[in-house]
């Protein structure tokens, strides 16, 4: 929560800055994690989610750039656990908070191609998980995302890379892919799970 109200508080201030320039962006996304168990691999698949989010921008250099915000992410992936077991699949909603570092390829802003690099720290929303029972029917429940207990961890860290360019000065798209780095399971017996997201977006900046 400090987190996101630091954050929050960032995007203020920036915003009240004559030189930040603020964006939404949106696009579609393929997600799936590094799944073993007691340091064996166990194959997993993706699934499709979205991501949306707001992006505050503020140049120090002619060609160089501090890019936060706050942005929704919908991740998450599939898995059998076991040999045998049913197939599982793990939707885990967060909110991410970018702190990267930009660096655009030409001499003017808002132009041209421009890359970001650094970390993200993600805030877990909620989450749900989908199989099929005994019975054969499909059974949802709830995902639990938390600090502490045997659950998803409440918190995510990843390295992000992007390449993006703008189509107009305002319009830009980009393509992105998230490494992550934590072990979102809180269970110390349990399979070390490591999120990877390979997203795309469209985006306007207003300024």
């Amino acid at each position: 929560m400090k987190c996101l109200v630091l954050s929050l508080f960032l995007c203020l201030s920036l915003y009240a800055h004559t030189q930040v320039h603020l964006a939404i962006k949106a696009g579609p996304q393929t997600a799936t994690a590094r799944y073993s168990r007691m340091g064996q691999k166990i194959s997993t698949k993706q699934i499709t989610g979205f991501n949306a989010g707001v992006l505050g921008k503020v140049y120090f250099d002619d060609r160089v750039a501090f890019v936060t915000g706050m942005q929704y992410s919908a991740r998450g992936f599939t898995v059998n656990t076991l040999p045998g077991d049913t197939q599982r699949t793990y939707h885990l909603n967060y909110l991410d908070i970018p702190i990267l570092l930009q660096i655009d390829f030409s001499k003017q802003k808002n132009k041209g191609l421009y890359c970001r690099v650094g970390p993200v720290l993600g805030i877990g929303l909620y989450g749900k998980e989908i199989y099929t029972g005994s019975s054969g029917n499909e059974i949802r429940r709830k995902a639990v995302l938390s600090v502490t207990g045997k659950y998803f961890g409440l918190f995510d860290a990843s390295l992000n890379a992007m390449l993006g360019i703008h189509i107009t000065p305002h319009l830009f798209a980009e393509a992105a892919y998230s490494y992550g780095i934590g072990n979102i399971n809180n269970d110390p017996d349990g399979p070390n799970i490591k999120s990877r997201v390979l997203s795309a977006g469209l985006g306007w900046w207003f300024k």
